[in-house]
């Protein structure tokens, strides 16, 4: 996704001595007046900047400010695969970072992100992301992540130690998208796991109930994914109980020319592409010629009597439109729903 970047990337913080040298004071001075967002104590984002931003830019700037206040903290859980450029479904809920003690463990308070000028200018304000403590062996092993942008010293739990864990605490869709992107390497650090590499982390960290779990999870993971919009998609199929497709079939259109679809039902003749972040760009190539070119591979996959379904991330987030979309291209179920849904 070549857009990835823009979309995580976190905002620009203003701190005392950073901002133009701005004081404390006068940074608080704003931040009464509803010009600036204070994220962490000492820690501030221009308001509009702020409320622009997506969620997964507004979480990266939490952890920068906790970065920037605590004294070396470790993150850990999805904090740490956000960090390692591993795909998310959904924006984490909190910032987790390790703490060695137990009795400090669990969600810490923070001071008001937002003042009463900004409560009277907007009636729904973006949640501004607490700081979960948790707890780990002191000995755990450290790695350095690189993000672009946050320029200070960022440290994570080596994934290996905790992935169990963490996958652990997701649901099945969340867990197959970081599955995914983890045998196929597609994530961006390129971290990459092998099938039984992951099998044998289960068998050495996942409680008896946990294994059976994470195991159906590990069935229905494959490299064969090329984006998280694809591997969402099929966690759906799956939570949905409709008959899956194969992946990355290539399919000769009515030209001659070998083409690879995302989706391909060949029992009913369809093929499904899930629509996303960058789908029909490339670096440097011009966008209109990629969509007239996308066209013509339509079309000459349609030619040959093929029929196709398009679909976008937030048709995938939604399990009842989804659903919905797929019943309407006679896509048969073959098991209960493990989620609930109303055909």
């Amino acid at each position: 996704m070549d857009d990835t970047y823009e979309r995580f990337a976190p905002l620009p913080l203003l701190t005392p001595g950073n901002d133009g040298g701005r004081s404390r004071k006068s940074l608080g001075r704003a931040f009464a007046a509803g010009s600036l967002v204070r994220v962490r104590h000492g820690f501030y984002v221009d308001t509009a900047t702020w409320l622009g931003a997506t969620s997964f830019q507004r979480f990266m700037t939490t952890v920068k400010a906790v970065a920037g206040r605590r004294h070396q903290p470790v993150f850990t859980g999805t904090t740490a695969l956000v960090l390692r450029g591993v795909p998310l479904v959904e924006t984490p809920a909190a910032v987790e970072v390790v703490t060695p003690t137990p009795s400090r463990a669990g969600l810490q308070t923070t001071m008001p992100g937002y003042h009463e000028a900004h409560l009277r200018d907007a009636e729904d304000l973006p949640y501004i992301h607490r700081t979960r403590n948790v707890f780990r062996e002191p000995s755990v092993t450290l790695e350095e992540p690189v993000w672009p942008g946050i320029h200070t010293s960022l440290r994570s739990v080596d994934l290996r130690e905790h992935l169990v864990d963490t996958l652990s605490g997701l649901d099945f869709s969340e867990a197959l998208v970081i599955a995914d992107s983890l045998l196929s390497g597609r994530n961006r650090e390129g971290l990459r796991l092998t099938r039984p590499g992951l099998e044998q982390l289960v068998r050495r960290e996942a409680t008896a109930a946990g294994a059976s779990w994470l195991n159906r999870v590990l069935r229905h993971s494959t490299h064969l994914s090329e984006s998280p919009g694809e591997s969402l998609s099929r966690a759906r199929m799956i939570e949905l109980g409709f008959v899956l497709p194969q992946l990355q079939t290539h399919l000769t259109g009515a030209d001659g020319v070998d083409y690879r679809v995302d989706f391909w039902w060949e029992e009913l003749g369809l093929i499904g592409e899930s629509d996303g972040w960058g789908k029909y760009s490339v670096a440097g190539a011009d966008p209109a010629e990629s969509l007239r070119r996308e066209k013509r591979r339509e079309d000459a996959l349609r030619e040959l009597g093929h029929r196709f379904v398009r679909w976008g991330w937030a048709d995938a987030l939604d399990p009842q439109r989804f659903a919905e979309l797929l019943v309407r291209n006679r896509v048969p179920r073959r098991r209960r729903a493990s989620i609930r849904w109303s055909a």
